[in-house]
Order: structure tokens, then sequence, then C-alpha cells
């Protein structure tokens, strides 16, 4: 399993195909679970989408394992020392190779780079097995939080989570 930074340009299109794999599964888990029509993120822009996880306000990061783009986490700043996790996620297949740890600590790792106090998170309720990981590495949970995505209707299908990284 390689971790590694998505390189703009040569990256795009494995990174878009496994972020609208990502939106498409969610989307529909939240129309079979609570009924949503309206979703917060359209699968469509994904592309358009990815600049916002580029420098200097973001990283991509993809897990590899076979040559094959298998997971992705972006990280963004939220403000000067708050940044936020979004995209986390990583194909059915290869969840048992531990790629979303993986992406995790990738992740928290550049938080720390780049001096942040605080790194936020929002998941879908139904989302149990990100909950757990989210958990194990120290995020507890907390209301929602100005910055994220999630429209002010929608949040209560939502966890919002965060860890100090001042520990």
């Amino acid at each position: 399993m390689v971790i590694r930074e998505a390189c703009p340009g040569v990256d795009d299109a494995a990174a878009a195909a496994l972020l609208t794999e990502y939106l498409t599964w969610g989307n529909q888990r939240l129309r079979e679970e609570y009924g949503l029509e309206e979703v917060p993120s359209d699968p469509a822009k994904v592309g358009a989408s990815l600049a916002a996880y580029r420098a200097p306000a973001g990283v991509l990061f993809l897990a590899e394992y076979g040559g094959r783009v298998v997971g992705l986490g972006a990280l963004r700043r939220l403000g000067p020392d708050v940044a936020e996790v979004k995209r986390m996620y990583v194909s059915p297949p290869a969840r048992a190779l531990h790629a979303g740890s993986a992406l995790l600590d990738r992740l928290m790792a550049s938080a720390r780079t780049w001096g942040v106090r605080l790194v936020r998170l929002d998941t879908a309720r139904f989302m149990v097995e990100a909950h757990r990981l989210y958990c194990s590495r120290g995020f507890v949970e907390r209301a929602p939080y100005e910055g994220s995505e999630i429209p002010v209707h929608l949040q209560r299908h939502w966890r919002f989570f965060e860890r100090s990284l001042r520990e």
C-alpha cells in the first residue's frame, strides 16, 4: 500500500473516478436511509472540485495498491488554525488493507505540518465504520461547525467530529 499526494493533471482522472464512485454511493445511501433527494455534493461536478484540495489551501492523497488507486482523502483549510478532512473513501474491495487508516494518518501528519490546532470533519450517520476509524484516532463528536459544506437542514443526518493537535 502506497499513500502519496495526487499530482495535478496526472492523477485527476483516477481521483475523479474514485470520488464519483464515493459520491454516487453516498448519495444513493442518503436516499435509501433518509429519503433525501437533495444531496450536498453533485458527482457531475467532481472534476472542478479537485482544485479545492490543491496547494496552498488543501492537499489530496491517493492510496494505491497493485498499481491501482483504491482510496483517497483530502485536507483543506477552514481557517489559519483549523483544517477539515474531506472525501475520505476507500473502494470496498480494498477496505481490508487498512487504506482508510493509512490515509487518515497521512492527513493528520499534513495537518501538523500546516501548524493547525484543530482538525474537523463531517460524516453521514450511516458511515459507522468511518466513525470507528475517526474515534480510534482521537476524534470526538461535536456540534456542526462553520465551514462545513452540509446545509443546516440536512445536518441531523450527519455527525461532526474534531480533534485537537495540541495534545
